[in-house]
């Protein structure tokens, strides 16, 4: 999505994006917060030990470097380890791992420091190992060893505190979960609003229409009020379009299966009948036939019928709400005779009505789709609120290929406010 804002596509991902959002943070968050639930918490023990010249005859520097070093080995080596381990009981495998000695140079002493889930095993091992150095220095013949400070617990450090780990978790995991959701937003965008579908399918937008009804629990949430208040504001916009594209039947096709092509059909053929324009709607979704298995097939004639004209237009067609319509059954294998045929029939319809519109499956779906498509004067595009900008482009692709201009886009599942509202790369522009 080139050129698209930062927070633009933030904003889309926490509204849009929140599944997957959800989906990422909620089983990350939870193994975190489990894990340092479950921990041991260690205790850290620590004493510090003096070295320095064994008498004043022999002030060496060098003398007490190579002391600290030698010792800072000796004292995790196996053979002190089991010494220590035979004076506090603690294996050396556990104490292997929780003993550890830094020196400094620059002080000239050890830092002793012994790590144990209990308080008093870690006093008792950092002690135990301070003394060894003072053992140490008293065989060493140019350096001695003090114990400058004894064993003491130190002060845990902010990571430590299981409730401030736990917290730091959590916002790893809800900036890993924002991040997956901006990417999926950024790489793959979906269509939220009128002008990412217009932008996509290149033509105007012309209408929206909201959701008749949810998913789940199946009941309606659009009054019949607001349906038809969207349905005449799709008329207009149809109207306004004529003069940008030529004359004659218009394709009504969806980006995708389900974009609602079918419902758009039947209700601007409604709206226009409703206006006093004699309006004919066919239904040339030749693979599912999903507009007449709706309406179910009242006439005894249908689209065969006047394709081979076996019967009269006028008899196969069937008024259907005020609105005239030509049904059909699933015509796979008929590629031929509809692409022959089609023509004809479809000028003895703008004859005898003022607007043909023609309900088609989705471009890609099959070869009939792209065979209807190719004799239509212009298309609408139906676009479901969502549906990703990729698809919708492949559909205008195809129309272009076959030559047939987008005479505006019908935004589905969408507010008024939703089919009004710039695309994302409008906005971007700061249009």
């Amino acid at each position: 999505m080139t050129g698209a804002p930062f927070l633009g596509v933030l904003a889309r991902a926490l509204r849009f994006r929140w599944a997957v959002l959800l989906a990422v943070l909620v089983p990350a968050a939870a193994v975190g917060v489990l894990a340092v639930e479950t921990r041991t918490d260690d205790t850290t023990a620590v004493a510090v030990v003096g070295v320095a010249p064994e008498s004043a005859d022999v002030l060496s520097t060098d003398a007490v470097q190579l002391a600290l070093g030698r010792y800072s080995v000796v004292l995790t080596s196996p053979e002190v380890l089991r010494e220590v381990a035979s004076e506090t009981g603690i294996s050396v495998d556990a104490l292997d791992a929780a003993v550890d000695v830094t020196a400094s140079q620059e002080a000239g002493n050890l830092a002793v420091r012994a790590t144990l889930p209990s308080t008093d095993d870690a006093l008792l091992v950092a002690r135990a190992v301070a003394e060894q150095t003072v053992t140490l220095g008293e065989e060493d013949p140019l350096a001695d060893a003090t114990v400058l400070s004894g064993a003491r617990t130190e002060a845990p450090g902010l990571l430590s505190s299981t409730r401030a780990l736990q917290a730091l978790l959590v916002l790893a995991a809800l900036l890993a979960a924002l991040v997956v959701a901006y990417a999926l937003e950024a790489v793959r965008p979906r269509t939220r609003t009128g002008g990412d579908a217009a932008g996509a399918a290149g033509g105007p937008v012309l209408g929206s229409l909201p959701a008749f009804t949810s998913a789940w629990p199946r009941r309606a949430v659009a009054p019949d009020s607001e349906i038809l208040a969207s349905a005449r504001s799709l008329r207009s916009g149809f109207l306004a379009s004529a003069s940008s594209v030529p004359d004659g039947p218009v394709v009504v096709v969806g980006a995708e299966a389900g974009a609602g092509a079918s419902t758009v059909s039947f209700l601007l053929a409604r709206t226009l009948a409703d206006r006093g324009q004699s309006t004919l709607v066919v239904d040339l979704d030749l693979d599912h036939a999903g507009l007449s298995a709706t309406m179910g097939t009242p006439s005894r004639f249908a689209l065969h019928d006047a394709l081979t004209e076996s019967a009269p237009l006028a008899e196969a067609v069937h008024s259907e709400g005020g609105v005239a319509v030509l049904t059909t059954e699933p015509m796979s294998g008929f590629d031929d005779l509809v692409d022959h045929r089609l023509p004809d029939l479809l000028k003895r319809g703008a004859d005898r009505y003022e607007v043909v519109l023609c309900d088609s499956g989705p471009l890609g779906a099959g070869e009939l789709s792209e065979v209807v498509a190719a004799h239509a004067a212009s298309a609408v595009v139906v676009v479901r609120a969502g549906t990703s900008t990729a698809t919708i482009e492949r559909t205008a692709a195809r129309l272009q290929r076959l030559g047939v201009p987008v005479r505006g886009v019908v935004l589905n599942h969408a507010t008024r406010a939703q089919a009004e509202a710039p695309g994302l790369r409008e906005t971007g522009r700061g249009g």
